[in-house]
């Protein structure tokens, strides 16, 4: 009797130290063994080591635990035969198979997976151990599975799947909101054209380049710009930017025409990706590109500024604090939009559906949807409500007011 106690007490703590380990392991995210790592811990170290082959320590867990139930459900129904005799082999077999769900299975992965950052220092050094031990048996398993995996090198974690993640530690409690919010955008990043974040061609503030020094400054001081396309006679014709360091230098030094001082312009078209232009804006010192349409005729112009606002949210200075927002819920529950908003940014703040294929704004959405220039007062029926035009600035529609159903 004795022994067969023995031998079902050793077979739950081989199978449930087994389950712990892979429990741990499996639970055990990367930026915490990155952390522990920093501080210098060799259990950090070790993690890694386990973490970046993790088939070898899976191995060592799931061969050891085969052993351990096979062997020592033999061993214990055999003994079991010989002390109680077939008529309870049977019920033998049940509660010992019970006990080991539960006491080597449930319980102990259960306990693995929320304990798993207590554990992880200790059970590093047992998984480094376990599978240095059990090397004559995994290297024959590793050559089996080089030859059915080839030469690949693993699956690659998809933007989605790190968008996932970062909204699931968002729920967790994790990340902020904010914090999830710049993950998500950094990883939409390439989907978002630069003709989506670009202020249009009928808001850029631009000078000719004939002008005078005096002239420049008295624009710049008007507008609040720190640096403004140069053109010659039209917009179409951008040959520089004029930026207010070098207009005062050159006033200092009694220079009266701007014509040499504008710098080399960048280009970029409407549909050139937002995580494409960043690190070219970056590597020429520049703080902006003239964005070009199809026909190559200046379409807008996107900012340093722009495109970063669409990893961290919009960034309003001294200048921008009398602007109002671009979204403002009133009282009676409705949201009043700046026409300028893109349709993605709206669907998204919104959860609207609009076609992107018509404008790529709100003001623009509504333009088209009406087919002649709008009226204050116009509707325009979408999914879960209406877009009511608010304002107008001459042709153009400043703002709107979404009314939900």
């Amino acid at each position: 009797m004795t022994i067969l106690i023995v031998t079902m007490i050793a077979t739950l703590a081989v199978s449930g130290l087994c389950s712990i380990l892979e429990a741990v392991l499996l639970s055990i995210d990367t930026s915490f063994v990155e952390m522990q790592r920093a501080e210098g811990r060799r259990s950090g170290r070790l993690l890694h080591e386990l973490k970046s082959h993790i088939d070898q320590p899976i191995a060592a867990i799931l061969t050891l635990n085969t052993v351990a139930h096979t062997a020592g459900a033999a061993f214990a129904g055999s003994l079991a035969y010989e002390l109680f005799g077939s008529a309870w082999v049977a019920g033998f077999s049940a509660v010992f198979t019970f006990a080991i769900l539960v006491f080597s299975e449930i319980i102990p992965k259960t306990a693995g997976a929320r304990f798993c950052k207590q554990l992880a220092p200790s059970s590093a050094y047992v998984l480094k151990a376990l599978t240095f031990t059990m090397t004559p048996v995994l290297v024959p398993l590793y050559w089996v599975q080089r030859l059915m995996q080839g030469s690949g090198n693993g699956p690659d974690i998809s933007r989605e799947e790190i968008e996932v993640m970062a909204r699931m530690a968002w729920t967790t409690g994790t990340l902020a909101e904010d914090e999830w919010q710049v993950v998500s955008n950094v990883m939409r990043l390439g989907d978002v054209p630069v003709g989506e974040v670009m202020t249009p061609r009928t808001d850029i503030v631009a000078i000719d380049a004939g002008a005078t020094v005096e002239e420049a400054k008295q624009v710049m001081l008007d507008h609040g710009h720190l640096r403004l396309p140069v053109h010659t006679g039209t917009l179409d014709r951008i040959v520089g930017v004029l930026v207010a360091r070098d207009l005062w230098r050159a006033d200092q030094k009694g220079v009266t025409e701007i014509r040499d001082l504008p710098r080399a312009p960048v280009f970029a078209p409407v549909s050139r990706p937002v995580q494409e232009l960043i690190p070219e804006l970056q590597d020429k010192g520049a703080k902006m590109a003239i964005v070009l349409d199809e026909f190559g005729g200046t379409a807008g112009l996107a900012t340093f500024e722009d495109l970063i606002e669409e990893i961290v949210g919009e960034i309003r200075d001294e200048h921008e604090a009398h602007e109002p927002a671009e979204f403002q819920r009133l009282a009676d529950g409705s949201v009043r939009i700046w026409g300028g908003v893109s349709v993605r940014e709206a669907n998204q703040r919104l959860r609207l559906e609009l076609p992107s294929d018509l404008s790529d704004t709100v003001g623009g959405y509504v333009f088209g949807s009406l087919h002649r220039v709008p009226r204050r007062g116009d509707e325009v029926g979408v999914d879960g409500g209406r877009l009511r035009v608010a304002r107008m600035r001459g042709r153009r529609v400043e703002f709107v007011v979404f009314l939900p159903d």
